[in-house]
């Protein structure tokens, strides 16, 4: 076994940074907003705070110092613990997805961050190198494909599938509201300020004296406009400018991020399902966003997703075909089977629980609003409305289909969800049926794929026939599944 190594020396200052990043809100707290206070929890932690900082700064470099690692041909070995030692093998072939962020302080080093993730669970499920060189990062990431794909990768056999052009960012700052990030900015300042200066007298008075003409205030109006549609469509350049999806045999890799770069692969064998999911601004802009459902984690930012998202903005059209282009395994109809009309029946005439009991409290108590006395009555005729909508709705989006050893569920009110997954990765089925679904001939079917978190996905009131032939053509996949 080769020796031991340490971590990148620059672990202990990024550790330092972040420790100094979240110890700030406690010194502002403590030192700014309680600065006159007597209370003996506010003096001690004033006393407190640099002895603890100092021993915090020790433990990051007692951590660099005992925490180690060894890499062979076939496993990474790691160490660590400063007086409770553990150690922890991982074989490259259990890494399913890697994960590499280069933030602005990563790049002013030269340096990168990398994240191996494994189908295991709990807090071994992944190995993190918070700091690691480039060429460390690379010679890494072959060794895993090397073992996981028998083979080294061949970066020229990669396929670009997308890139976002001009009209994608705006359609992405558009349907994202990005607009809105200047006044969102605008208000947290102003909310943190208002703790120590009194801004609502002032800035009362500062408006009456320079916004007191409608011209002023109309022209302050569009500027304001103009600035936050820029600010917007930056944010969104910013994060979005420098997407790339590709693909080889084997992996999915994503590359993103203008001032920090992003990227990950995923292995195509792990994916168990794709989504196609459009929100309301998104169905009005014509856009969807297509995410891979997989067997491991991969991490995105401080969150672990183990839904993996496309580029959220992709055209309706092309994000069908590139779901195919990706995953040529995987096939992916956009003509699907409604629900039959006795379906809409037995949904509308289903009797609603929740407006019933709010009809039942609102008779009771009998609320008013600004003096009507009828207004539990309005309340209940604008709830039943709201149920009878998304019933109908529901029912107006509702789709499936079974293609080969595909299936396919759409479902949703005012954003819709597609589910596609191949029969070999459905790991539970159920189909049930209710006294009221079977009056109308109809059932219900759930499905069960392995993920992070696990995904469900089913359809309520299809025809009793297709539960059936679901159900039959579920136990089929005992002839798709091997077992190793």
């Amino acid at each position: 076994m080769k020796q031991a190594r340490r971590y990148h020396p620059l672990h202990m200052l990024f550790g330092v940074i972040q420790l100094l990043r979240n110890a700030a809100f406690l010194a502002l707290f403590l030192f700014v907003m309680k600065a006159d206070s007597q209370f003996f929890l506010i003096v001690w932690g004033r006393n407190l705070f640099l002895p603890f900082l100092a021993l915090a700064g020790i433990s990051i470099f007692l951590k660099w110092l005992t925490n180690k690692y060894t890499v062979d041909d076939a496993e990474i070995h790691l160490s660590k613990g400063v007086f409770v030692r553990s150690k922890q093998t991982v074989p490259f072939s259990k890494v399913q997805n890697t994960h590499r962020h280069t933030s602005i302080l990563h790049r002013l080093f030269g340096v990168t961050s990398l994240t191996l993730e494994t189908g295991m669970e709990g807090i071994d499920s992944t190995v993190e190198f918070k700091v690691i060189s480039l060429k460390g990062a690379a010679w890494l990431e072959e060794k895993v494909s090397a073992e996981t794909e028998a083979e080294m990768p061949d970066m020229s056999g990669r396929t670009l599938h997308f890139t976002p052009e001009k009209k994608d960012l705006i359609k992405a700052a558009y349907t994202s509201l990005s607009f809105l990030v200047l006044l969102s900015l605008i208000a947290s300042i102003y909310t943190k300020a208002s703790e120590f200066i009194d801004l609502e007298e002032r800035g009362l008075d500062f408006l009456k004296v320079h916004f007191s003409s409608w011209q002023v205030q109309a022209s302050a109006l569009i500027f304001f406009l103009l600035l936050s549609v820029l600010a917007g469509f930056l944010r969104t350049y910013i994060k979005y400018g420098k997407y790339e999806i590709l693909s080889d045999e084997k992996r999915i890799y994503i590359r993103k991020g203008f001032l920090e770069e992003t990227s990950f692969s995923i292995s195509k064998d792990r994916v168990q399902a794709i989504e196609i999911k459009q929100n309301a601004m998104k169905r009005l802009a014509g856009v969807a966003e297509v995410k891979l459902a997989a067997a491991g984690d991969v991490m995105e930012g401080e969150e672990k997703e183990g839904v993996n998202s496309l580029f959220p903005f992709l055209p309706v059209d092309r994000a069908y075909k590139l779901a195919e282009e990706i995953l040529p395994a995987y096939e992916v109809s956009q003509s699907m089977v409604p629900l039959p009309k006795n379906a809409l029946w037995a949904s509308l005439l289903s009797p609603s629980w929740l407006w019933i009991i709010s009809t039942a409290a609102l008779s009771y108590f009998k609320p008013e609003f600004l003096g009507f006395g009828e207004t539990w009555i309005a309340a209940s005729v604008i709830l039943f409305i709201l149920v009878v909508f998304a019933r109908a709705a529901g029912y107006a989006n509702a789709r499936y289909l079974i293609n080969g050893s595909f299936i396919q569920f759409k479902t949703g009110i005012i954003g819709t969800r597609v589910f596609i997954s191949k029969r070999s990765k459905i790991i539970e089925a159920e189909v049930t049926a209710t006294r009221w679904q079977k009056m109308f001939g109809l059932a219900s079917i759930q499905t069960v794929n392995r993920g992070k978190p696990v995904q469900h996905a089913g359809m309520e009131n299809v025809p009793a026939e297709w539960a059936s032939f679901f159900h039959t053509w579920y136990k089929s996949r005992i002839d798709e599944v091997k077992i190793k």
